[in-house]
């Protein structure tokens, strides 16, 4: 993307952050970069997407998103189908997907890539599942309560050792179901404690992921079931987590990639996509390849 942005339009849930000014900084960032901007502030659940909405039918040069996931996933919601890229300024209590494409979480660094030239962008793949979109990705069992139980309280005191915690207390309710996969045409039936439907494998920690070749632009979402859970597993999530290395043991993992999964289990159990509860279990998914541009940092060299 090689023209300079004039008009930014930004998206800004008050709600994220820790009480930092927001606007002084959008501000004179914008100043310096001589871009003209306006604000649309978020009040209640479904703004985001209607000022997403009004700035692709305004055509604004970029839409900025100051929030976490949450807010994001309702900007990119918004956005579908249009090419106004984005720029995410990390604001909420997580950032996966600002982290996983190295966006700064600094607010000033995060805006200076708004007045880059040439401006560099990456294309990423959106999951959708009836009506809804979805950029991390959607848990069954197991995963779903270690996600839930990881609280960012938690999290911002001992980091990712809170996955081990809340993934010991989740154990003590998990029981094992089989879960009925169709993927791409093809059926597996396999019984395991969780299943995770993938789009990034990052965590919200620097070069912390539960997959390092999970592409959030490959076109394909990632399909992996946790078949048992004994002390070899946490060897195993030790290894995948700190050295980012994919596992190899298929008693205690699969793994699959396609673009059109149809997931259920026997009995039912919890479900949760991008941090929110679901109630719509089974679940029809699609990958959008390339369905968004995002504004990210320049590679070195």
């Amino acid at each position: 993307m090689k023209k300079r942005i004039k008009v930014i339009d930004f998206i800004i849930n008050p709600a994220a952050g820790t009480g930092g000014s927001v606007l002084p900084v959008i501000n004179s960032s914008m100043k310096e970069a001589g871009i003209r901007w306006e604000a649309s502030i978020t009040h209640e659940a479904g703004d985001a997407i209607k000022f997403a909405k009004a700035a692709a039918k305004e055509r604004a040069d970029v839409l900025g998103v100051y929030g976490g996931d949450g807010t994001l996933m309702e900007a990119i919601s918004g956005l579908m189908g249009s090419e106004i890229p984005l720029a995410i300024l990390p604001g909420g209590s997580a950032n996966v997907m600002a982290e996983e494409l190295g966006i700064p979480k600094d607010l000033k660094a995060a805006c200076a890539l708004m007045s880059q030239i040439p401006l560099t962008t990456r294309t990423i793949d959106v999951g959708q599942f009836g009506d809804r979109y979805f950029i991390l990705g959607i848990a069954l069992g197991f995963g779903a309560e270690v996600i839930k139980g990881a609280d960012r309280e938690t999290k911002n005191r001992i980091g990712i050792f809170a996955y081990f915690l809340s993934a010991a207390a989740a154990l003590r309710k998990t029981k094992k179901a089989v879960y009925h996969l169709m993927i791409d045409g093809q059926k597996h039936e396999v019984q395991g404690l969780t299943c995770i439907i993938a789009n990034v494998g990052n965590l919200g920690f620097s070069n912390i992921s539960y997959d390092k070749h999970i592409d959030v632009s490959d076109g394909l979402l990632d399909v992996v079931v946790v078949r048992r859970a004994n002390l070899s597993l946490f060897k195993l999530m030790a290894v995948t987590l700190l050295k980012r290395e994919r596992p190899d043991n298929m008693e205690l993992v699969q793994h699959w990639q396609g673009r059109d999964i149809s997931v259920s289990s026997t009995p039912r159990q919890t479900a949760e996509c991008d941090g929110e509860v679901l109630e719509e279990v089974p679940l029809h998914i699609k990958i959008i390849p390339g369905a968004i541009k995002v504004l990210v940092p320049a590679k070195e060299g």
